[in-house]
């Protein structure tokens, strides 16, 4: 397939010569017109150009080796991504922020100094559509998904998973850990019993 959406310039990053920037071939989403540059990209495997796909890289954002940047994700200011990283479905990284080695981002949002690395995996949650925040110096290594705040140097070790499926805001700084509740969830309702709801009240009695 003939990449229609950008080219690759002759313009080489500055400490990285074997870098250079993109420039867009057609209108790709607001604010980027045919004939804008973007950022910073060592082949075309590195940003997607499939049809319809409107993911990009802005200002001096890189992303090099074999990271992939697809499905509306945005690197923005000089957010990197590198090594095996891929960042996916409309995830933005802004600052200095990066995901590097094997790490996924699916939807989260990256900002500061926030680093993703090993074979981490941050990702928005299929449940309630709540994204993980990242800012400040924090570092994942581990799995992070839904409505997760990770601010300060906060540090998400291998093997540690902080799943937040419900409408309520973890948040994280450090060693401290709170909860913004969803003010709605404190509002009674009524609700028909469903025949799931009763099979499950039967099993739970069998039990």
């Amino acid at each position: 397939m003939n990449n229609e959406k950008y080219e690759i310039t002759d313009i080489a990053h500055e400490k990285y010569p074997f870098l250079h920037r993109i420039r867009a071939l057609r209108d790709i989403r607001p604010g980027v017109r045919a004939g804008d540059l973007g950022g910073f990209v060592e082949s075309e495997h590195n940003l997607s150009f499939e049809p319809g796909d409107n993911a990009w890289i802005y200002d001096d954002a890189i992303c090099c080796n074999d990271g992939y940047v697809d499905r509306g994700a945005i690197l923005q200011d000089e957010a990197i991504v590198c090594d095996d990283g891929y960042i996916s479905h409309n995830a933005v990284m802004k600052g200095h922020s990066r995901v590097e080695d094997g790490a996924y981002v699916r939807g989260a949002v990256l900002n500061d100094h926030a680093r993703v690395s090993g074979c981490a995996i941050v990702r928005q949650s299929t449940e309630t559509g709540h994204v993980p925040i990242l800012s400040g110096h924090c570092s994942v290594y581990g799995n992070v998904s839904g409505g997760v705040r990770l601010i300060g140097g906060t540090v998400i070790i291998s093997g540690e998973g902080i799943y937040n499926d419900t409408p309520d805001i973890l948040v994280i700084n450090g060693q401290s850990r709170s909860v913004n509740r969803d003010s709605s969830r404190d509002v009674l309702g009524s609700q028909k019993p469903t025949p799931q709801r009763a099979q499950k009240r039967t099993k739970g009695v069998e039990r």
